[in-house]
């Protein structure tokens, strides 16, 4: 069955200045069709979306969830049915969210699944336009940047990789000798399962499991390192629309220990940041095939 990663998706309290900090850093493409603040903001890396929505009642802001398209989703729910009879699915509500229903995987990790009336080409788009907020901090090409990767932390790592490989088809890999991650490709962009323990939380509050970060290929990890933080000078402190984990007001200890979390459980993380509303944001100019 052939599958792909379609699309990551976030609430956040201020959606638009948020996008605009994913289009000025990685040189996403806005989209500007949407015209109702109700919709949030959509930006693409040429294969994949990053959706970011507003925050309604009961939702936590940050990194929400992933989205898979298969090419045949009536298949899709014959396999669930007779091999995760416990895997369920509900039709999304008509709110301008990508993917079509709300499914979730034997560890309650939550993903949307739509039907795809066709796949992107193999060859990543080697003229993603320019945006003008891009160009005023980068003389880089945006074709460069791109999503790389989604993790989730999980209590149930094996069931979960066995569960994207069977049903979807995912490339399941160990590449890194001692690794004790899971990683499911499409051959485009990696799933990343990482087990959930409560003694890695010793220190700081405990999140619950689910979401935890994505990841950014950048051609040159120290030079957009540069830019980031040569973007965010130009906000007041506490105003910028990305929390830098240098800078004074992020540097408890509380924080450090978090970003040490997800640095150690990314085998090619170069820096990491987070969005405004918490999202952790790795960039690296290594891929998981190095």
């Amino acid at each position: 069955m052939a599958a792909r990663i379609s699309h990551v998706a976030l609430n956040s309290n201020t959606p638009t200045p948020v996008a605009t900090m994913y289009e000025t850093v990685f040189g996403l493409e806005l989209d500007t069709r949407l015209q109702s603040p109700e919709l949030g903001e959509v930006l693409s890396d040429g294969n994949i979306l990053l959706n970011i929505r507003p925050r309604i009642a009961g939702h936590r802001v940050g990194l929400d969830h992933f989205g898979i398209e298969v090419d045949d989703i009536e298949s899709t729910f014959e396999k669930l049915k007779t091999d995760y009879p416990k895997i369920g699915w509900v039709k999304q509500p008509e709110d301008g969210a990508n993917g079509e229903y709300f499914a979730h995987d034997p560890a309650g990790s939550i993903f949307a699944l739509s039907q795809a009336s066709d796949f992107p080409s193999e060859a990543r788009p080697a003229d993603r336009p320019v945006s003008a907020n891009f160009a005023r901090w980068s003389d880089g090409n945006p074709s460069e940047r791109y999503v790389q990767h989604y993790a989730i932390r999980t209590r149930k790592l094996e069931e979960c990789a066995d569960f994207y490989e069977d049903v979807f088809g995912f490339d399941h890999r160990s590449p890194f000798p001692e690794d004790p991650n899971h990683y499911l490709s499409d051959g485009r962009v990696t799933l990343i399962l990482i087990q959930w323990s409560i003694n890695d939380y010793g220190g700081i509050s405990v999140t619950g499991r689910g979401p935890d970060h994505i990841a950014f290929k950048v051609e040159d990890g120290a030079k957009v390192q540069a830019e980031i933080e040569g973007y965010s000078t130009h906000f007041a402190p506490g105003n910028a629309p990305m929390w830098l984990l240098t800078t004074v007001n992020r540097t408890t200890e509380e924080n450090q220990i978090r970003a040490q979390m997800v640095a150690d459980s990314n085998p090619v993380c170069q820096y990491q940041f987070t969005d405004r509303d918490g999202t952790f944001v790795v960039i690296s100019d290594k891929t998981l095939d190095n």
